[in-house]
């Protein structure tokens, strides 16, 4: 459907509009100060003047004719197009059961199509014996036949002709006579079934002409090529009628519509034919050639005193003439620009328009809407509000583009824009944005509502991609801070740790075996190494405990994880592996990964309580382009991916930010630490890899860890944990902010067989060492300590004396500590609190291993 064609005329109208070209640019262009000369020149022969003037106003009327003519044959052929448009939509409902003849519907839509075209008196459809069997107005003539009509008698002979134009007649039911204009109604197999008639006034092909006309004088006739007169124009108007001979020679004419002079006996009369698009017709426009001429005779008698006012006309003529045409050209000119651009600009923006006729329901989809929506070329569009609701839009999306749009049809939004998915295939969804306006007509009242629409999908895939690339930072951020946090109290906890767990060491060593003191006193070991292992699950998450990073077999580790856990897994859930990477190998810890395994696991198991499956899964994955994960960015190149997914309760929506952080859990305080996670984010972390979660509430959770390869496996040498070695004499140099820890260290090594020299002031342990730097064979130092840190207390040493080897102790040293502890020197990193045992094989490997390179080769820590 479209908006009313006035409001397309006036809008098109104004685009198109250019001013009227100057006066003086239309005589520079078409010569007219030659003309003047010209005419001022042979001003002396009268008679030629006379003459030229006379065949210059021939040729004027001529063109003036021709120009008319043009006007009413475009105006009839825009007549003659809606009503094949209303016989040819007839004829095709009819042929395809959509007028059913005799029925109440048949009836109505003939009337309102009738109703739609005032100068049309009546609709007619006739079946194979010319019997009326359905009309746009009451009642059907039934026992009234048109065999006998002309238009009639020419459909059943012509079988598939297209539009016919009879000559004015009489029909059954009408006293007036009228224009049958018909197309007959043909079968699938080409037989005649019947004719659509369209009962026209007489008049209803020069409606135009009255207004149009330049003289009462000028002539109108539109002539059949047998020479039947269709009209002769508004009234009465026979005498200006061609005679048949001559009507019918203007068909032969090489040019038929060449505007010209021709001769009628005695009678010279200016026609300007023109041949009409829609059907056989010719539409002359005629004047007598006196009546032309009469203002020459005129002139031409006056012509001595009048000379000069003769070249005025004949220059006001010609320069209207001009002016008109160049106006004409330029508006043409930008019309078609205007056109082209649109073209150009519609094409370009690959967009899709729809429209919908609010008044009778139907819409139109051009076919890149249809596209957009997934509909096939030649489907039709839905009616009415059948638009919002196609079976291609997400479900989820049908109700609020309903109400959107009444929203706009209601005034509740100026403007009409809405984004909904639309089903592409394979799972996959379009991502469409419709935007559209609601017109009114002349009344005020809802007529159209129309608009475009155009593919968002890679807009909506990229915001979704920020969006998630924000939460992952935010969340990594949260994670970060949290993880300062845990470490710093992690240090403060060391600290008293190891004073606890030391000193009751020492107590427990100097009580006898079996009395009381020495059951308080285990207990008390018991609680502190408690304390030391929570401290050391903290300290992995925040990637600051002492990992060990070496290579190993990943699937005999989750291989251990099942076995493990088989005997706790209740009866009524079922486990199911796919271990499929046997030979896989990665670099880090294998023990940190058992344990993040068996929280992984653990937690399934948890989520369901009344049953399910449990499935762990371990493939290699190559990854082709960079993917942005849950947590974590997956670079290009090969991939060990472990996946833990249950069918349990899954997590809510609420939990998810804060999967990873410590303390953080969902089981109740007295079912969970909210620690288990945490190691997994830190173990994960640790080893370079990255995590997705996938999870529906009542749906289950999955867990995917993805972990870099290593190139392959190292063998581990396992030490004997349970030798104690002792020292030779050599003097320790001990550095601690903690007086208490000074005073524990430098008891456990003078029972290891040590020379200890404590200090709790970094300053001071500077100051002695640079009076004898050659005095001391170990340095043990503490890291967080003020005015001096362990790290750069070592570096001020190292520079005194180059081999010295360092033993740093730390409760927290913060990211990457052991790799700014070794590029200052450090020969190895301990983490507090320490046993005697775990004391005394740190120093002793200290004071074993190769001297550290020198200074000059050595990486300064800022």
């Amino acid at each position: 459907m479209t908006a009313p064609s006035g409001h397309k005329t006036g809008l098109y109208a104004r685009r198109a509009a250019v001013p009227p070209p100057r006066w003086r640019d239309v005589a520079r262009q078409r010569g007219m100060l030659l003309a003047l000369a010209i005419s001022l020149l042979i001003a002396a022969w009268v008679a030629f003047s006379l003459l030229t003037l006379r065949q210059q106003s021939l040729e004027s009327e001529l063109r003036m004719l021709d120009a008319l003519s043009s006007a009413l044959a475009a105006q009839a052929d825009g007549t003659l197009a809606v009503a094949d448009t209303t016989l040819r939509a007839t004829v095709d409902e009819l042929a395809g059961g959509a007028i059913v003849p005799g029925s109440p519907h048949a009836q109505e839509t003939l009337r309102t199509r009738a109703s739609a075209l005032p100068m049309f008196r009546k609709l007619l459809v006739l079946d194979a014996q010319g019997l009326e069997v359905a009309a746009s107005n009451r009642p059907v003539l039934a026992v009234a036949s048109h065999a006998a009509a002309t238009y009639f008698r020419h459909a059943r002979k012509a079988g598939g002709a297209g539009l016919y134009v009879g000559l004015p007649q009489y029909v059954p039911g009408l006293d007036d006579p009228v224009i049958p204009l018909s197309r007959p109604w043909l079968s699938e197999d080409g037989h005649f079934v019947g004719l659509v008639v369209l009962l026209a006034d007489p008049e209803f092909l020069d409606a135009g002409f009255a207004r149009g006309a330049p003289t009462r004088d000028t002539g109108l006739g539109i002539y059949r090529r047998d020479g039947g007169v269709l009209s002769d124009g508004p009234g009465e108007n026979s005498a200006k009628l061609l005679p048949p001979a001559l009507s019918r020679a203007l068909w032969e004419q090489p040019d038929p519509e060449a505007a010209r002079i021709v001769e009628e006996g005695e009678r010279r009369r200016l026609v300007a034919p023109r041949l009409l698009q829609r059907a056989p017709l010719l539409l002359v426009v005629t004047r007598d050639a006196s009546a032309v001429l009469a203002g020459w005779r005129e002139h031409a008698r006056l012509v001595a005193a009048f000379v000069a006012s003769a070249l005025l006309v004949t220059l006001g003529l010609s320069l209207r003439n001009a002016r008109e045409q160049q106006w004409r050209r330029a508006n043409e000119a930008v019309l078609a620009a205007e056109r082209e651009r649109a073209l150009y600009a519609f094409q370009a923006a690959r967009e899709g328009a729809w429209e919908w006729d609010l008044a009778t329901g139907e819409t139109y989809m051009s076919p890149r809407m249809k596209e957009l929506m997934g509909l096939a070329p030649d489907e039709p569009a839905p009616r009415g509000e059948a638009l919002a609701a196609l079976h291609g839009i997400h479900p989820d999306d049908v109700a609020p583009l309903r109400q959107a749009m009444q929203a706009h049809l209601d005034g509740r939004s100026a403007e009409f824009s809405f984004t909904l998915r639309v089903d592409a295939g394979a799972g996959a969804w379009r991502h469409v944005r419709w935007r559209g306006r609601s017109l009114r007509d002349g009344d005020g009242a809802l007529s159209l509502f129309v608009g475009t629409a155009y593919d968002v999908s890679a807009e909506v895939a990229a915001d979704q991609q920020a969006r998630r690339l924000d939460d992952q930072l935010q969340r990594a951020r949260r994670l970060e801070a949290l993880g300062t946090l845990a470490g710093g109290v992690a240090h403060d906890f060391n600290n008293i740790l190891a004073a606890v767990l030391g000193w009751s060491e020492r107590a427990r060593e100097a009580v006898a075996e079996g009395s009381p003191i020495a059951r308080h006193l285990d207990h008390v070991l018991q609680a502190g190494r408690r304390g030391k292992s929570l401290v050391e699950r903290v300290l992995s998450f925040t990637r600051s405990g002492a990992r060990v990073r070496q290579p190993f077999r990943v699937q005999p580790v989750i291989e251990e994880v099942l076995d493990l856990l088989g005997a706790s897994v209740p009866a009524q859930v079922q486990v199911r592996r796919e271990l499929g990477a046997p030979d896989a190998v990665a670099l880090g810890d294998s023990t940190a990964l058992f344990e993040a395994t068996m929280n992984l696991c653990n937690n399934a198991l948890q989520a369901m309580p009344g049953g399910g499956e449990l499935c762990i899964t371990l493939a290699q994955e190559t990854v082709s382009e960079p993917r942005a994960l849950w947590q974590g960015l997956l670079a290009p190149g090969p991939w060990l991916r472990l996946s833990v997914a249950d069918t349990g309760t899954g997590i809510a929506a609420e939990a998810l930010p804060h999967l990873f952080e410590p303390f953080f859990t969902t089981k109740g305080p007295q079912r969970g630490t909210g620690l288990g996670l945490a190691v997994v984010h830190g173990v994960v972390s640790d080893m370079g890899g990255a995590i997705d979660v996938h999870t529906r509430p009542g749906q289950g959770a999955c867990f995917e860890l993805y972990l870099p390869l290593a190139p392959q496996a190292v063998a581990m040498e396992a030490g004997d944990d349970s030798h104690v070695p002792r020292g030779q004499g050599q003097v320790v140099l001990v550095v601690d902010d903690e007086p208490a820890l000074v005073e524990l260290l430098e008891e456990q090594l003078a029972e290891l067989g040590y020379e200890p020299r404590g200090f709790s002031d970094a300053q001071e342990a500077l100051r002695v060492f640079t009076a004898r730097p050659g005095e001391f064979d170990l340095l043990v130092s503490d890291q967080a300590m003020p005015r001096l840190t362990g790290v750069e207390l070592a570096q001020r040493l190292l520079q005194l004396r180059p081999e010295l080897p360092v033993l740093i102790a730390t409760g927290f040293g913060g990211p990457d500590f052991e790799a700014r502890a070794e590029a200052a020197g450090a020969l190895q990193v301990v983490h507090k609190p320490l046993e005697r045992a775990e004391l005394a094989r740190a120093v002793d490997r200290a004071l074993r291993r190769p001297p550290p390179l020198g200074m000059n080769q050595r990486q300064k820590v800022g």
